[in-house]
């Protein structure tokens, strides 16, 4: 049931794309405000209550109409599968714009693209401006952001509604996503908490988005980004994934990270998101960074991203998402068979 719940939920959701702001995640964000007021952020086991109710009470919620369904018939239960994944799926929330943003410069219209990467962005924080940025830089956001949005969107959900019995997976990734991104600028217990969370939910998908980007791209260049290039970013999961992508491509993505973080743009943070971890900054792994071996590009020759590579960056993601559904496919074969 979960290889063809998940391919009827990619078919109706590249067919009804779910807009960002829609019932579900407002609903959750309404429950995140509900619980800062009503618990205490100087309290950690507050703090951990809160990311519980916001996070986990909606999972078994989901688990038990699931086991509910079931109980009545099959085809309700796959209904009820394809829905959640439905709203926790979420390709086309970001996918459009990137796509927009390649068309435009493609035709040189680089006002048009700055505009459709503004508004993507923008989603998140209203401050974000696209306007300072030089088409290399735009490609180089525009990257970044989409391999991550497709990670924390399409595989990592992937992973969990796969691990966790019933849909209740693909709810407990997401909300804790979108609770992460909702308290992103906190640095209370609620803040702190969250990153926590999403940092352990998250550490086994990261780094199978890696593996799968390293399979369907530059082999060596991509392990190569993860295992040495990715130390350097504050937020070490995004690091994965991004710098895997990065060598996947054979482009240079790293350089905004490290040149921010030695000009003082950014405080030491460790792998929570939580000021004051030395072993996370650049000076930790600058001995790794540009260093070359047998078969792997040193930073040095990697291409800043052009125009084009947008286009290959949307054919990695593709390769990436055919693949785990193959795999899935596999597995779901096997489980029949046997």
């Amino acid at each position: 049931m979960s290889f063809l719940a998940l391919l009827l939920a990619f078919l109706v959701e590249q067919l009804r794309p779910l807009p960002r702001a829609n019932p579900v995640h407002e609903g959750m964000r309404r429950l995140a405000d509900w619980a800062t007021r009503s618990f205490d952020a100087a309290s950690q086991y507050h703090a951990s209550l809160a990311w519980g109710t916001v996070v986990v009470v909606p999972t078994l919620v989901v688990w038990a109409i699931a086991l509910l369904l079931g109980a009545l018939h099959p085809i309700f239960e796959l209904m009820f599968h394809v829905a959640v994944l439905w709203f926790t799926l979420g390709f086309r929330q970001f996918s459009h714009h990137f796509t927009e943003m390649q068309f435009a410069l493609a035709r040189g219209d680089t006002g048009l693209a700055r505009q459709h990467l503004q508004a993507w962005l923008r989603a998140r924080d209203p401050s974000w401006s696209a306007e300072p940025l030089t088409v290399p830089e735009l490609c180089r956001v525009a990257i970044e952001e989409g391999v991550v949005d497709s990670h924390r969107h399409v595989f990592g959900v992937l992973f969990w509604y796969t691990v966790l019995p019933g849909p209740c997976g693909a709810v407990l990734y997401r909300f804790s996503v979108l609770l992460r991104e909702h308290w992103e600028n906190r640095v209370d217990g609620f803040g702190i908490s969250s990153r926590k969370a999403f940092y352990v939910l998250d550490w086994v998908p990261a780094r199978l988005t890696a593996i799968g980007f390293a399979i369907v791209g530059n082999f060596e260049d991509a392990l190569y980004g993860w295992r040495q290039r990715a130390t350097a970013w504050p937020d070490r999961q995004r690091g994965i994934v991004v710098e895997a992508a990065a060598g996947a491509l054979g482009v240079q993505l790293s350089p905004r990270v490290l040149n921010d973080t030695a000009m003082g743009a950014s405080a030491p943070v460790s792998a929570f998101g939580v000021p004051g971890d030395p072993a996370s900054t650049p000076a930790a792994a600058a001995s790794d960074i540009g260093a070359s071996a047998d078969g792997i590009l040193p930073e040095s020759e990697r291409i800043p991203p052009q125009p084009a590579t947008l286009h290959a960056a949307v054919g990695l993601l593709w390769r990436a998402v055919v693949l785990w559904m193959v795999l899935l496919l596999m597995i779901s074969l096997v489980y029949w068979i046997s």
